[in-house]
């Protein structure tokens, strides 16, 4: 009896660590199922996260391709929101806040002021332009540096809430920087035509920047937008040289910037003595003017039929084709039999002119 305790004894205690052991492996086989459900738990939610991270980038990403930069900013916030130190999000945002500087516009709905509409976008925008100053170098700075001080133009000139020279300031640090830096030199160029500096001057900036061979719509739109208007003996010859290359290049050029050039450097009604056109009609070789003039009236309504004839017959005479221009002269004087004014008066003229 006492041998049979014993041998049981001993089979108890042979099977317990058996025992211990297949509970032990019975455990850790549990933790690791429980850690691998964890770690595809994991990778699951990182996905999930990792596509609506893309989605939204996409998204910001086709809005600034559509040009909807403030909502595309805003989109790029959403994700920064996250994760503020997210690089794609901050560089992509930065660049889009660049093209939202570059075209930047605002409607004010009735009743509302125009500067306190465009005062919360401009600030916005300043704020991401500072920010973006602090962490680019070179080149990539000083296009930052250029748009921070259109930026600052902008909040002068439509939310009227500068009166300092911070524009000024920051496109001289820009061409510090970089010297032919394409955006500080256009805007600069713009600036200057808008705060009466000099046409040579705001020249030699546009040129820099259309020698650079970058962002060549940019530059013209700058040029076209701050010359026209521009009260200055040579302004209209400078936007005649402009177009006529615009033309010949083959150059994308907008519809209604082509009209506003064709009246300013075309109506023969600014003064009296139509010195502007002759400034215009003077500027490159007259069949190129001719050219030009009907790249920039190429809508079929040739702007007013009066016009066309007039600006036809002025470049014959200048050309000393006396008969042709007299021709047209006497085909505006019909076009005019009814309408006396300053074209009438100047058409008359000519044709007492070239008639003895």
């Amino acid at each position: 009896m006492e041998e049979e305790v014993y041998k049981a004894e001993l089979s108890a205690k042979r099977a317990w660590p058996r025992l211990v052991g297949w509970v032990g492996g019975a455990t850790a086989l549990i933790g690791f199922f429980a850690s691998f459900a964890g770690g595809i738990s994991w990778l699951v939610t990182h996905h999930r996260q990792q596509a609506e991270l893309n989605g939204t980038m996409a998204l910001a990403a086709a809005q600034a391709k559509q040009g909807e930069y403030q909502a595309a900013v805003q989109t790029y916030g959403n994700v920064l929101k996250a994760d503020p130190l997210y690089r794609p999000a901050l560089d992509q945002q930065l660049n889009t806040t660049m093209l939202w500087v570059e075209d930047f516009h605002v409607t004010s709905p009735a009743g509302q002021n125009l500067a306190d509409v465009a005062a919360a976008p401009l600030d916005q925008i300043l704020v991401i332009l500072d920010a973006g100053l602090t962490r680019t170098k070179g080149t990539q700075a000083a296009d930052v540096q250029a748009h921070l001080g259109w930026a600052h133009f902008l909040n002068q000139k439509i939310a009227k809430k500068e009166y300092s020279k911070l524009a000024l300031q920051n496109f001289h640090a820009a061409l510090a920087s970089d010297p032919t830096n394409v955006y500080a030199n256009a805007m600069l160029g713009n600036w200057i035509l808008q705060h009466e500096g000099t046409l040579s001057e705001a020249t030699l900036h546009f040129n820099t920047a259309i020698a650079t061979g970058k962002e060549r719509q940019f530059v013209r739109r700058m040029h076209f937008d701050g010359l026209i208007g521009v009260d200055q003996a040579g302004a209209r010859a400078e936007l005649m040289r402009t177009a006529n290359e615009i033309r010949k290049s083959g150059e994308p050029f907008e519809d209604d910037q082509k009209e506003r050039a064709l009246y300013y450097c075309f109506d023969p009604n600014i003064t009296d003595d139509h010195s502007d056109l002759i400034e215009t009609l003077s500027a490159v070789p007259p069949h190129e003017v001719w050219l030009t003039y009907q790249w920039l009236d190429d809508n079929g309504s040739q702007t007013d039929l009066v016009f066309h004839n007039f600006v036809l017959a002025k470049l014959y005479e200048m050309a000393g084709d006396r008969q042709s221009s007299l021709k047209e002269y006497r085909r505006v004087r019909v076009d005019l039999r009814n309408d006396p004014g300053t074209m009438r008066d100047l058409t008359d003229a000519a044709i007492a002119r070239l008639s003895h």
